[in-house]
């Protein structure tokens, strides 16, 4: 039997092409329906030499041994010459380390939001390959659409149940590896997009407050407390901080593009991820780095609501969002008024209610923890305030801060994978 050979597109001079030289080459439309109409005709000349078996009239094994060596040829071109090379190079034109140098914040809104990393073209390629994968399924397989006279309704009117076997076989491997394919070259965007989140959270936001002491803490390196270690009396003259505000700015205009090129279902499961990948690099950061003020966790609640806002544009579970806006509260409230949000009017520990029962006891006391007011500076050792230490006496619970706080268990996957086991 002969099996036409595979001579994939050479992926090195589709990378130099860029992504203009793909939208603009193999991934033209006109190019793109090209094999598929010379298939098409392969397929009425096959008809017009061997018949289709219907009525007993023509050779009913040929017929299905011939368009099934047909349909068998073209998943192997279109699949693994054609689309796999392409979507292979699409993810791999895409550069997942942010800039070294941090960015100039905030971004002009008047202008192009930057991309994160990912071209918008990038995109629009993820696009048309899903486009001419349905265009393939749909002008050469075409199950179960009467008259079409297409590899389907041609194998079953020849009763030929081995060769109709053979065929779907070819046609779930093609979509299985163009998938997979496809899954991995997403990744990468999204692996892309989440490092130059960091970069402009962290980067940029903190760079914006390097050569400011905004309290009388600073770590060994020398950094400030962070971006809501606010002083005291200080004015929020923006709703958001410069970094949140680009962030957000380039998020929703990168969601345009997500948007026109996923289909809902991956949509929504591509910006969950997301959501869930912004969640842990804010929380890892306030958690290991940022210290907050009360003045300071007005900026923080609104710098969350900004996030949480652009993370739902889709998908489904972003409960995660919802309890960090609860546990802010230990940000804003007075030590006086702590315990009656730690653990409920009732002030029993093990009631169920308050942050405890919300969020869990060490959850709550780690994000505690983070107030600028929780340790003080006496005769430079900084030592944990009055109101923390009899605060916990009264509630009869250790400090988790005391040993090493595995930040993994505050990630937005180890708060879902909690929820699932209630």
């Amino acid at each position: 039997t002969y099996e036409a050979p595979v001579m994939p597109l050479d992926k090195q001079h589709l990378t130099k092409a860029g992504f203009s030289g793909l939208l603009n080459g193999p991934l033209k439309q006109t190019v793109l329906r090209q094999p598929l109409m010379h298939a098409t005709d392969s397929l009425a000349r096959a008809r017009l030499m061997f018949g289709v078996g219907q009525g007993g009239f023509g050779d009913m094994d040929s017929t299905a041994r011939v368009i099934t060596g047909i349909f068998s040829q073209m998943c192997t071109f279109y699949g693994s010459s054609f689309l796999f090379p392409i979507i292979e190079v699409l993810g791999n034109l895409l550069d997942t380390n942010p800039p070294s140098a941090p960015p100039n914040l905030p971004f002009d809104e008047n202008s192009p939001a930057p991309d994160l990393g990912v071209d918008g073209s990038f995109w629009a390629g993820i696009e048309r390959v899903h486009s001419a994968a349905k265009a393939f399924d749909r002008e050469l397989w075409a199950e179960q659409r009467a008259g079409s006279e297409r590899v389907w309704e041609i194998l079953n009117a020849t009763g030929s149940h081995t060769t109709l076997t053979l065929a779907k076989d070819q046609r779930m491997s093609f979509f299985q590896e163009l998938e997979e394919r496809g899954e991995t070259a997403i990744l990468r965007a999204l692996d892309t997009i989440s490092t130059h989140i960091q970069w402009v959270l962290v980067a940029g936001g903190e760079n914006m407050i390097k050569n400011r002491v905004l309290h009388n803490f600073s770590d060994k390196s020398g950094a400030s407390g962070g971006p809501y270690a606010v002083p005291a009396g200080s004015s929020l003259e923006n709703a958001n901080s410069p970094a949140v505000k680009s962030l957000t700015f380039c998020l929703r205009a990168q969601f345009v593009h997500i948007q026109a090129a996923l289909t809902p279902q991956s949509l929504s499961a591509f910006w969950t991820a997301l959501s869930m990948r912004l969640y842990d690099i804010l929380v890892t950061r306030l958690l290991q780095h940022y210290y907050v003020s009360m003045v300071g966790a007005v900026k923080l609640s609104r710098d969350v609501e900004a996030l949480r806002s652009v993370a739902m544009l889709a998908g489904t579970d972003h409960q995660h969002w919802d309890q960090l806006r609860e546990l802010l509260t230990v940000y804003m409230t007075p030590p006086n008024a702590l315990k009656t949000i730690l653990v409920g009017p009732e002030g029993d520990p093990n009631s169920g209610k308050g942050l405890f029962g919300q969020a869990g006891k060490v959850q709550a006391l780690v994000f505690m923890s983070r107030r600028i007011d929780y340790r003080v500076k006496i005769n430079n050792v900084f030592q944990k305030s009055t109101w923390v230490v009899e605060l916990l006496e009264d509630l009869g619970v250790p400090d988790p801060t005391d040993g090493a706080v595995n930040i993994a268990l505050y990630s937005a996957q180890s708060l879902r994978n909690r929820r699932l086991k209630l």
